[in-house]
């Protein structure tokens, strides 16, 4: 006998699962053409902090900088290698390990940053707390400065603006509102996630599975405050966790589409690096810098951070 509600759950799964995938897809192409078609290099060289206060750390260790750049560079290269995978076995499961790979690259670069500075921060939520601290000063180009802050029901959003004129899966290369919807969106729900976790961490809400403590505005705020803001790091950190744990079956599937979300993650690391890097360099200097980056490319074949190389010493030259 057929089974017609059967039918109709693996139809809606299906559906479910297609609109995760899609809302993947979305997400990275629109924060991909956000940060490529950005002039970020012009940016930095314009950027006061960058030109005048930028200074390396009074007790600097370049081992420590070299190692985590090291990290970074070979995270980098292996998410980049998965197009091979991708291409070569025309399925998308690779991209299980490509959003922790794009995390702990951006991480590892942004580590070695804060080593060549001065700031002290080493574990991931300090790391990216920092990030935001940052942001919020105008300390890294204008085009990464994007955030979103506030607790429930309050939400902001800095220096990126929420159209209300668009829907919600509306998605378009060339309307910059479906890009920008799509970035607020992705940035609203990853700080949704965080401030109910840390509304737990604080004892102001119940645990999971019982029945739901409706806190008030003066208490989500001090939930607020406790994680800091909301920005692309959070985003990449958010997919780390989700692609580990909790979307296997969407990053697997064959409604992914999994090189073309390979493609825009490894775009968005890419202009994120460059960053990191070139206030390395410029912190430094650039004879140290391509000291390490040398050292590291006499052991591994790796075109995409010595083509990266070319930019950063114009980039530092030109201050």
């Amino acid at each position: 006998m057929f089974d017609f509600g059967q039918l109709l759950v693996e139809a809606e799964e299906n559906e479910e699962l297609w609109f995760r995938a899609e809302m993947t897809h979305r997400q990275f192409a629109s924060l991909s053409h956000k940060l490529v078609t950005a002039d970020i290099e012009n940016e930095i060289v314009n950027l006061d902090f960058f030109i005048n206060r930028l200074e390396k750390a009074k007790n600097l260790k370049l081992e420590e900088v070299e190692k985590w750049l090291k990290n970074s560079w070979n995270t980098e290269n292996v998410l980049i290698q998965n197009k091979s995978i991708i291409e070569n076995t025309g399925q998308s499961f690779a991209m299980q390990w490509a959003f922790p790979q794009a995390y702990y690259s951006t991480f590892g670069s942004l580590l070695a940053h804060f080593k060549a500075l001065g700031y002290t921060q080493e574990s991931h939520t300090a790391v990216m707390k920092n990030f935001a601290v940052l942001v919020e000063q105008n300390k890294l180009p204008t085009s990464v400065c994007f955030y979103c802050t506030g607790g429930k029901n309050n939400i902001g959003y800095i220096n990126i603006a929420k159209p209300n004129d668009v829907a919600s899966m509306d998605f378009d290369i060339d309307n910059i509102k479906t890009i920008d919807n799509h970035i607020c969106q992705f940035l609203k729900s990853t700080r949704e996630i965080k401030l109910d976790e840390k509304a737990i961490d604080l004892k102001l809400k119940n645990k999971p599975g019982q029945k739901r403590k409706n806190l008030n505005s003066a208490k989500w705020q001090r939930v607020s405050e406790a994680i800091g803001h909301t920005t692309i790091m959070d985003l990449l950190y958010r997919k780390r966790i989700k692609a580990n744990y909790q979307d296997i079956e969407t990053f697997s599937s064959a409604q992914f589409k999994g090189l073309e979300v390979l493609t825009n993650l490894s775009l968005v690391v890419g202009r994120l690096n460059l960053i990191n890097e070139t206030y390395i360099a410029k912190a430094v200097g650039l004879d140290a810098y391509y000291s390490m980056l040398n050292r590291h490319l006499k052991n591994v074949k790796n075109e995409t951070v010595e083509a990266r190389f070319e930019t950063i010493k114009s980039l530092v030259s030109a201050t």
